[in-house]
């Protein structure tokens, strides 16, 4: 079946589950999210995920927010048991907590990349928190919970911190330099650059202006919203011929009848997509997540970046069969 049947296909059996209330946007991306990862949509499972979570959910709780969907999509994926999984987040978001996390929904989108291994969480939780200190070093106001999902990430990776963090921050002065606008998404994108390297790379924002710079040729938005996404290409060092592929996948997307008007939702699903053949690369499948749509995009790169997490070691495997 070709991808834009089965996009089509999703979206409308993730429509009947999800109902009318949920943004289009959202289903749009929860589809091309499924896709991506070439998972099959079992409304069945996803109900029963979605069942336990809201057991165990306060009323007021984020996880019964709009993000609900995205939520229950994210442990849909893993594999794991409906309960256990719901189970396992809880036991995470409780350990942030405890260890001194604000708790909003970018506490719980954090929990979603923590380690199944619950010997690893306290370490884990040690270095996001390091690399939130080292973050607000530069960026005192500008940082704040809302960069707790990208810290997780980030923080378990190789290298220092602090030199992370410095990276993060000379990468953002730069791109001002070059007319991208100031904000978190701007902030979000200098994490991603830092993703293949802590380590400071005198052509990655130059690499990042090359890519905007082509996207906007043709005629495909290259807004805020979009940043994380570029930044992903840039620090993935895609090559000409990865990028031609990637407006070949969007021009096809944007030109179904479901993206009529959403065609930004359409960029980090082609994406995704383009990215599957790669071994290296598989593990940031999940940026089909990200859309355009500013009220969930922290929520989408986050449930992004939870994949990227999640697919790494597996992607590794595979690579060393």
């Amino acid at each position: 079946m070709v991808v834009e049947q089965k996009l089509e296909q999703t979206f409308n059996a993730l429509k009947k589950t999800v109902g009318w209330t949920v943004d289009k946007r959202i289903t749009l991306s929860l589809a091309g999210y499924y896709v991506t990862l070439e998972k099959e949509f079992d409304e069945t499972r996803y109900q029963e995920i979605a069942t336990h979570l809201k057991k165990r959910a306060g009323i007021f709780s984020a996880l019964r927010s709009h993000l609900h969907p995205l939520f229950v999509a994210t442990l849909d994926v893993s594999g794991v048991d409906s309960e256990q999984a719901v189970n396992l987040l809880m036991e995470k978001a409780d350990a942030l907590k405890q260890f001194g996390f604000k708790m909003n929904s970018y506490t719980y989108l954090a929990a979603l990349m923590m380690s199944d291994q619950k010997d690893q969480w306290p370490f884990e939780m040690k270095m996001a928190h390091k690399l939130m200190d080292d973050m607000k070093g530069h960026h005192r106001f500008l940082t704040s919970t809302d960069d707790y999902p990208y810290a997780m990430f980030l923080g378990k990776m190789e290298g220092d911190t602090a030199v992370r963090a410095e990276t993060m921050n000379r990468y953002y002065k730069e791109l001002k330099q070059h007319k991208f606008y100031t904000g978190n998404e701007l902030q979000w994108m200098s994490q991603v650059l830092t993703y293949s390297n802590p380590v400071y790379e005198e052509n990655m924002v130059s690499r990042a202006v090359i890519i905007r710079n082509g996207l906007k040729s043709v005629k495909i938005k290259t807004s805020q919203a979009q940043y994380p996404i570029i930044g992903f290409m840039a620090a993935l060092k895609l090559e000409e011929e990865q990028l031609n592929e990637v407006v070949a996948s969007y021009e096809s997307i944007a030109n179904m009848k479901l993206f009529s008007w959403y065609k930004d939702s359409a960029l980090p699903i082609a994406f995704g997509l383009s990215l599957r053949s790669s071994k290296e690369a598989y593990a940031t499948a999940a940026i089909s997540m990200a859309t355009s749509l500013e009220l969930i995009l922290q929520a989408q790169q986050a449930i992004m970046i939870s994949t990227i997490a999640a697919t790494s070691v597996a992607s590794a495997n595979s690579g060393s069969n």
